[in-house]
């Protein structure tokens, strides 16, 4: 019996201990199963079968930052975003009725975030009841974002007029925006490989994206650089600046490359007219003074020889004064592009301002082929211009001046070009002049000259001389033409064209007009107390006929000595009353009706108009010589 009883009980002791170890392992296995659906990147949360929280795993207390169960409980309502309160509570609804089902809410932190939360309801049923339903859910929030920025981009490419391009690294196009498909032409259509797209990239610059772009994204940089794309259509070049940069995936690595391509054609377009506004003139659109100089310096530095042109207008201040700057606009338009067609090719045609041109000729070894170029421009100059129907015909004045002697910079050989021009015209115009030395020494005396002749009006120098018109056949003096002389204290009596192209350039055309007339007045007053039919011509300038008050200047002069109209000679050259017949005429006129005579003067050096003069009251023709 002992022995029996003893049995019993070690086996009793042993099914003890092993119990112990099963419940032992359980715990163990509990335990494991616990610290994984902690540490599980989900959350977990069970309920039972009346919808109260019975278990949650750690990563839910974490997030919610609860202490355990019963707090997450007391919160749950408070941790769900108002507007999604009713989504879960219909979800865990259909979960208690047997059915599982998925929910989307926003969950938050108890700190002001809310994260994107996706789940799903599972009941677990037993003999046909639910038991109990468990949730398992999981942080969405960056796939939300994400998906948003993914739908903001595609918003902003689908309207954007940049081109806007994704290719997987092995090549896939991912995407392409219309504005890219019309770029290529292709009508909707999309791009399967970036071997399509290649297509309208020049080979030139394949290295460029394909090497340079891809290592500078793989390095996590973003590469900006500028390209040309064919246009599908016209197969036309377009420059465009391209922004490669690198995607990643949720690892972090490179998963594909998007690319924005800007057009900057009309840039590239703007960017060149700046360019060409910059260094041409807005007239003419020739280069402008800036430009030409420069080109000049260039020349000069090549050591290639040179000439340089310098071209003035002659008499340009009365097409401008009489016929409006409009027509002298057009007038120099029409004389640059007549300069431009009579050089060569190879020349630099340029305006320097108002009526001066300058003209670059390289690969130029002697004077006289430089005049050679100078005569064809002076002969392409003469031709009539046609403005609204008005013929006009100009003239102009070039100096020369060759590289290669003691002028070093591009400055002193325009000034010595200049300084020939202006020799050219005080020759008398419409002609071309070969720079000497002897011309510097002459422009500083002509300086100098300038500031005597300012005042040679206040110290009394200047003289009227009278030469005498003889009347053939009857042998006799009537008539005198005043002509002015310049007494110069130190180089002694000058004639007129010594001095009086210097008048104009000081601006003293009008007062010096008027002292002439006002002596001539006197002149005659007293020549009539001897022979009562004396008559005497004064020779007027194109600027006091067109000055306002004019006529009443000339009467002024007269009544201040006494004499009546017929005594004066009003005399002006052919070029000076062509240039705005209407207003010559006019001013005529009422010379005429004061019984003033007119004379033109130097006739056959200007427009030779003969059906014009017939319009005008003139009295005499005077017939220059060379005509």
């Amino acid at each position: 019996m002992d022995d029996s009883r003893n049995d019993e009980v070690e086996a009793l002791r042993n099914e003890v201990i092993r119990l112990s170890a099963d419940l032992d392992a359980s715990r163990r296995a509990a335990h494991r199963l616990q610290q994984i659906i902690d540490i599980a990147p989900i959350g977990l949360v069970r309920y039972d079968r009346t919808g109260g929280i019975e278990f949650l795993n750690q990563r839910v207390l974490d997030s919610a930052g609860a202490s355990d169960v019963d707090d997450f409980a007391r919160r749950a309502v408070e941790l769900v975003h108002p507007d999604d309160i009713r989504e879960s509570s219909l979800a865990l609804s259909d979960a208690l009725d047997g059915r599982s089902s998925r929910y989307n809410v926003r969950v938050g932190d108890g700190r002001g975030a809310w994260a994107h939360v996706e789940g799903t309801f599972f009941p677990i049923t037993e003999a046909g009841e639910v038991d109990f339903v468990v949730s398992i859910f999981r942080d969405v929030t960056r796939q939300v974002e994400q998906t948003r920025a993914v739908a903001r981009f595609k918003t902003i490419a689908e309207v954007t007029s940049d081109i806007v391009g994704i290719a997987g690294l092995d090549g896939e196009v991912v995407y392409l925006n219309p504005a890219g498909r019309a770029f290529m032409d292709l009508h909707g259509e999309h791009p399967r490989n970036l071997a399509r797209f290649f297509d309208h990239i020049p080979q030139e610059y394949h290295k460029r994206l394909l090497v340079d772009a891809l290592a500078a994204v793989t390095s996590g940089e973003v590469w900006q650089g500028e390209v040309e794309l064919v246009r599908g259509a016209d197969l036309v070049r377009c420059p465009m600046s391209a922004v490669v940069v690198g995607i990643t995936d949720e690892t972090g690595a490179l998963s594909s490359v998007a690319v924005t391509y800007r057009d900057l054609t009309e840039r590239k377009q703007f960017e060149a007219e700046l360019a060409h506004t910059a260094m041409h003139d807005s007239l003419t659109g020739l280069a402008n003074r800036q430009s030409t100089f420069r080109s000049l310096e260039v020349s000069l530095a090549s050591g290639a020889p040179s000439a340089v042109l310098f071209f003035d207008l002659d008499d340009f201040k009365d097409v401008n004064d009489s016929l409006g700057h409009a027509v002298g606009d057009e007038v120099l338009r029409v004389l640059g592009t007549r300069i431009r067609a009579a050089s060569r090719g190879t020349d630099h045609v340029g305006r320097l301002g108002g009526d001066e041109f300058l003209v670059i000729c390289r690969d130029v070894l002697t004077a006289q082929a430089a005049s050679l170029i100078a005569t064809k421009i002076l002969s392409a100059v003469m031709a009539p211009i046609t403005i609204g129907g008005r013929s006009l015909v100009v003239t102009g004045s070039i100096g020369i001046a060759m590289s290669g002697g003691e002028t070093t910079s591009a400055a002193e050989l325009v000034q010595d070009a200049d300084t020939a021009m202006y020799r050219a015209k005080r020759a008398g115009r419409h002609q071309a002049v070969l720079f000497d030395r002897s011309m510097r020494v002459e422009a500083v005396d002509r300086l100098e000259l300038h500031r005597e002749l300012r005042l040679a009006l206040e110290n009394n120098e200047f003289v009227l001389h009278f030469q005498p018109l003889v009347y053939f056949g009857r042998d006799i003096v009537q008539n005198f033409e005043a002509l002015i002389r310049w007494e110069h204290p130190r180089l002694g009596l000058l004639a007129p064209m010594e001095f009086l192209p210097m008048v104009e350039e000081v601006a003293l055309t009008g007062s010096v007009g008027r002292w002439v007339f006002d002596a001539a007045c006197r002149a005659v007053a007293a020549m009539r107390r001897i022979d009562p039919e004396v008559c005497v011509g004064v020779n007027v300038h194109p600027d006091q006929i067109r000055q306002p008050g004019f006529v009443q200047d000339v009467i002024g002069s007269m009544d201040a000595v006494g004499v009546s109209g017929d005594a004066i000679a009003i005399e002006s050259t052919e070029h000076a009353v062509m240039v705005d017949v209407d207003l010559t005429r006019a001013v005529l006129e009422e010379l005429r009706d004061l019984g003033v005579s007119v004379a033109i003067d130097d006739f056959g050096t200007g427009f030779s108009n003969l059906d014009l003069l017939r319009r005008l009251p003139v009295d005499f023709l005077k017939i220059d010589q060379t005509f």
